[in-house]
């Protein structure tokens, strides 16, 4: 059911931005493993598409949705929480970053402020899913498509095709966790078998499907499967030759 007028009028009113843009620099950090095409192109150009996106973080993502369509919108929802970005950020040298971070809602407000010229398309959620998954169903607000980008167990999912039925089910972190045995590969796995879907994935990205895979679909997996040696034999090796 396409989004109306009606469902975004709904939205504005839940999920409101601040009324001025926080004196917070704007950020541009890209955490993209690769593959985000594959949602990208699920995206309905013509109509109004609407998008939940659960671990925004400083939405490098949702640009990259936004910039298929001025008829896009995401649903973004994030705990925006204080604390352990600032140590991520100096992790990954991001001195700059990580000062910001350190102020009260520092997350968050850089987030607001990174995306503020999008605020018409977006509506942020400050909160944790599936509670948030199960607050936008009681709107009665249906999405398109739901991509996942926060906790690893992927216990969310069933949880969201049960809400959504018809919505299209993505994510990211396909790549992430070798030494933990991929752990959103099994939930995604786990529920492909319990629900009749089939998984294509290309680098970190994910999506399922309903219908046979396409024959590009089949290529995608393969690669990913042959990068899958690759990684193990780059992680393995150095603990080979040490001993």
């Amino acid at each position: 059911m396409p989004l109306s007028k009606g469902n975004l009028q709904i939205l504005k009113q839940n999920f409101q931005w601040p009324s001025s843009k926080p004196s917070f620099q704007e950020v541009n950090w890209v955490l993209d493993g690769g593959g985000r095409h594959l949602v990208s192109k699920k995206i309905d150009r013509e109509l109004p598409f609407l998008i939940i996106e659960i671990g925004s973080f400083l939405g490098s993502s949702i640009k990259t949705w936004l910039k298929n369509s001025p008829n896009t919108y995401v649903i973004a929802i994030d705990p925006w929480q204080d604390g352990w970005p600032e140590e991520y950020a100096k992790k990954h040298g991001r001195d700059d970053v990580a000062k910001q971070f350190s102020k009260k809602n520092g997350l968050y407000n850089t987030f607001i402020s990174s995306l503020w010229e999008y605020k018409e398309q977006i509506f942020p959620v400050r909160g944790r899913s599936p509670e948030k998954l199960y607050d936008i169903a009681e709107l009665g607000i249906v999405p398109d498509l739901i991509y996942f980008d926060a906790e690893k167990d992927g216990n969310d999912i069933e949880v969201a095709h049960k809400l959504f039925p018809d919505a299209i089910i993505a994510g990211d972190d396909w790549t992430w966790g070798i030494a933990k045995g991929y752990p959103i590969r099994k939930a995604v796995e786990s529920f492909t078998k319990k629900n009749d879907y089939m998984v294509v994935s290309d680098r970190a990205t994910w999506i399922l499907k309903k219908n046979n895979l396409s024959v590009r679909d089949r290529l995608y997996n393969i690669l990913n499967k042959f990068r899958d040696y690759v990684r193990i034999i780059k992680n393995y090796l150095p603990k080979i030759e040490r001993t």
